[in-house]
């Protein structure tokens, strides 16, 4: 790179790796990335044995700054060096337990040599790991572990440097008690099942990474992430808005990316390793030949008819297929419609994946074992759980949680401006909005002048008054309504049950917001307004019967304003509910 027409200018935020301006970070703070924390200070010194120098003077003072760009190729780096001491290790081992004696295969993603666990050294490795890390109290992938897989302990041979074997030796022997502590948890503990179970898990697995690759590799299909309310790149998590942002990123981007190294760091993580992968199949179409398909199924069928991919059906839950459009999320497999991805999400997981593990409690089905063991840790454990303040017990952790939260007032969210807390990250917006006026925070409504924090309330508030969704039907009269709950307060009508009573007269309602209209006759309050005649009425649909009745020439005009704060919106043809006003 030629440095010499570069200008550097007397202003803050210049990275020292590149000389380019713009918004950075600093080399010797610490970095949340993928569970794990960078120093990139640390990482220079380590992977290059370069320590950048500090100055007082220049544009960053005493600061060390390095950009995005700089960064992604330093992790890159950092990386690669570590797989080829890796592979470096792992030929070591091989060469001193004579497993090149035999010819092995080295191209294409064919693993079945992966499938005998007697003699394939990757799964005896695999299975060791998921006995390490079975436990899932610990949320965190170890950072200094292996990105591909570790080596067996062996004897130590002629020619194998002594340190090596005696720091594999020794591992071993640590590993030991944690071992017969895993075997002894029951007096009916049967160590040959549960070895036979992870053995079976870990073959699965294989055929799992297996089928993912032959479908990334010979199909245009994207695989992403999903998190934070945002698709992220399956190869380095950059976040993105518009999946055909993340089309063109995947294909310009990571084209020649190591697909088997990726997937096997996607699925290492005793979190996430039985999960499927989501994949966009938007325009799905083979590699090999010109054929284009409609859904992931006729692409699996297609790739092994005709060209031989050695896919396992056997092993479900593999791959979850979506079609990403921007403003048309339609499940490909039932073509639901939703208004946001989390919706299809669950969707998906809940009717297009097999739930092969079922709790022996509450009977509730889950698509892998991590999941059923997690429904397990947090709502049957043993004895419930204690609050750590007040010492009460609650039946599931996340009671636990949101007991402490709201009576203790733990892990609550604070203002960045003012020493406010708040519960959650709704209430913390609106205060933004209100008391600090960050305009970013407002969505407004595209049909009429309300303002929104959300853009899913803001969804909800357009389908619900202003395309009028009517799609769940009353089972006893057919009223259609907008959602569940709206049926729930309907049925009201047909059961009679009436629980909310007035302590004044006794009349009885079926919803507490009838009961809290009918108190203002109670109090004789009147708080709305009519700004053209200045009638007062004590609820807001009588000022609109009184706006169509007194005042229709203002209908198809701008809507008035009550009290400078209310802003009422009148429609041709509206039926509005009057109520009556004498005591």
């Amino acid at each position: 790179m030629e440095f010499d027409n570069i200008i550097v200018k007397e202003n803050p935020g210049l990275c020292r790796c590149c000389l380019s301006e713009g918004c950075y970070k600093e080399l010797g703070t610490e970095y949340p990335w993928m569970d794990e924390t960078e120093v990139y200070a640390d990482m220079l010194l380590e992977c290059f044995d370069i320590s950048i120098s500090q100055h007082i003077e220049g544009p960053n003072g005493t600061n060390r700054l390095i950009c995005e760009v700089c960064i992604t190729r330093l992790r890159d780096a950092c990386n690669f060096k570590k797989q080829v001491m890796d592979c470096e290790k792992k030929f070591v081992d091989m060469i001193g337990r004579g497993e090149f004696k035999k010819v092995l295969p080295i191209e294409g993603p064919d693993m079945k040599s992966e499938l005998n666990l007697e003699e394939d050294t990757d799964v005896v490795t695999e299975i060791e790991y998921l006995e390490e890390g079975i436990d899932f109290d610990d949320d965190k992938d170890d950072p200094t572990q292996d990105i591909t897989v570790e080596p067996l302990p062996v004897k130590p041979k002629r020619g194998r440097p002594k340190k090596s074997s005696t720091k594999v030796e020794k591992k071993a022997k640590e590993e030991k008690p944690r071992t017969s502590k895993t075997t002894s948890k029951g007096p009916n503990t049967d160590p040959t099942g549960d070895r036979q179970k992870k053995k079976e898990m870990v073959r699965k697995l294989l055929i799992k990474r297996r089928n993912i690759e032959y479908v990334l590799q010979y199909s245009n299909a994207t695989p992403f992430l999903y998190y934070k309310a945002r698709y992220r790149c399956f190869y380095c998590t950059e976040p993105m808005k518009d999946p055909d942002m993340l089309r063109e990123h995947t294909l310009k981007m990571h084209q020649f990316a190591n697909l088997e190294l990726v997937i096997h760091d996607r699925t290492k993580n005793n979190r996430n390793w039985d999960a499927a992968v989501k994949i966009d199949i938007c325009n799905l179409a083979c590699k090999l030949c010109p054929q284009i398909f409609n859904d992931l199924e006729q692409l699996i069928h297609h790739l092994i008819i005709a060209h031989d991919a050695e896919y396992d059906m056997s092993v479900p839950n593999c791959l979850l297929p979506f079609r990403l459009k921007k403003d048309h999320l339609t499940c490909p497999i039932c073509d639901t419609k939703f208004v946001s991805f989390e919706y299809l999400l669950r969707h998906a997981n809940k009717y297009h994946l097999s739930h092969d593990y079922i709790c022996d409690v509450c009977g509730t089905s889950f698509q892998g074992v991590n999941h059923l063991r997690m429904h397990n840790r947090y709502y049957h454990k043993e004895g419930g759980y204690t609050c750590d303040y007040c010492g009460i017990k609650l039946e599931t952790l996340s009671k636990k949680m949101l007991h402490e939260k709201n009576i203790h007032l733990v892990n609550l969210l604070t203002c960045p401006y003012c020493p406010e807390i708040f519960k959650s990250p709704y209430f913390k917006k609106l205060h933004l909005a209100n008391v600090h006026g960050l305009a970013d925070l407002k969505i407004k409504c595209p049909y009429c002048p309300k303002v929104f924090l959300q853009e899913g309330i803001m969804s909800r508030h357009m389908r619900r008054v202003h395309l009028r969704e009517r799609n769940v039907e009353c089972p006893i009269c057919g009223d259609k309504f907008f959602g569940q709950y709206d049926v729930k307060l309907h049925m009201v009508k047909h059961n009679g049950d009436k629980k909310f009573i007035c302590s004044v007269c006794g009349k009885m309602f079926g919803k507490r917001s009838n009961l809290n209209k009918h108190i203002y006759l109670h109090t004789g309050r009147k708080d709305y307004n009519c700004c053209l005649c200045g009638k007062e009425f004590a609820y807001r649909s009588n000022l609109r019967f009184h706006y169509k009745k007194k005042h229709p020439q203002y209908i198809e005009e701008e809507s008035p304003v009550i009290d400078d704060n209310v802003f009422v919106n009148i429609e041709l043809g509206t039926d509005f509910d009057v109520v009556e006003e004498t005591v």
